[in-house]
């Protein structure tokens, strides 16, 4: 059986999806059979990051309504072993009984599933994903982001379901002028455990538009060693002006 995670935040606007697609890109490189199901109904995107905008016809409400689920799984073609499952183009499609049978469905065909979840608290759709879904809280260093985080811990928590924090957008210039002193001061006041910082990068700004993500960047050395710790690898946190 392979592993699920769940991106979520409480704040829009963190970056989650590009943080979920440079997560699936980089545990696709390493020989992973990934599939990423996008949540946000109405208001998708990981189509166009991926690329499958122009080639999708179903979706992921074509296969909670009985669409067998090789009819809407996308593969993105700049990627070999990067899959997605695009979301409804409108809302209050996705129903929680299904979607709790189409979890324990995929989750037994690919290594890894990313659920990339809309921002806000979805705790019933949380629910409907399997029991050791590990959950990936993004916020960037920003107070009400990092409070939305703490937001969402106490919820996750709450229901004792898994959670990590990922710190996104990071840039060490700008972290004096912050209200945070430091990285631990974000982790303290989220009330999440670290497992990664991804930094603020041209490269995943402009990764709608290129469709690629250079492994020499610091984008994705920082997604890869995201990808390490979940896979149960040590990956020590580099010096913040190096990461």
């Amino acid at each position: 059986m392979g592993k699920v995670f769940a991106t979520v935040s409480g704040k829009g606007g963190v970056g989650k999806s590009s943080v979920t697609a440079g997560l699936g890109i980089a545990l696709a490189q390493k020989g992973k059979r990934v599939l990423l199901v996008d949540m946000d109904e109405g208001l998708r995107c990981l189509d166009l990051l991926l690329g499958v905008d122009k080639t999708a016809v179903f979706d992921l409400s074509d296969i909670l309504s009985g669409k067998a689920i090789e009819d809407a799984v996308y593969p993105c073609a700049y990627k070999e072993g990067l899959f997605l499952v695009p979301a409804p183009a409108k809302t209050g499609l996705i129903v929680n009984d299904a979607l709790r049978s189409f979890a324990t469905s995929v989750k037994g065909m690919f290594d890894i599933v990313i659920f990339d979840f809309p921002a806000g608290i979805n705790e019933e759709q949380y629910l409907s994903l399997p029991e050791d879904t590990l959950f990936l809280t993004v916020a960037i260093p920003d107070p009400v982001s990092v409070r939305d985080a703490a937001a969402i811990s106490d919820v996750l928590y709450s229901k004792n379901l898994e959670a990590r924090l990922i710190i996104n957008r990071f840039k060490y210039k700008l972290k004096r002028k912050l209200r945070f002193k430091n990285v631990d001061e974000i982790i303290d006041t989220a009330t999440l455990r670290l497992i990664g910082i991804v930094p603020e990068s041209d490269e995943i700004a402009l990764f709608s538009l290129k469709k690629k993500l250079p492994k020499r960047s610091r984008a994705f050395k920082a997604f890869s060693r995201i990808t390490d710790r979940l896979e149960g690898v040590g990956k020590p946190l580099p010096k913040a002006k190096k990461i």
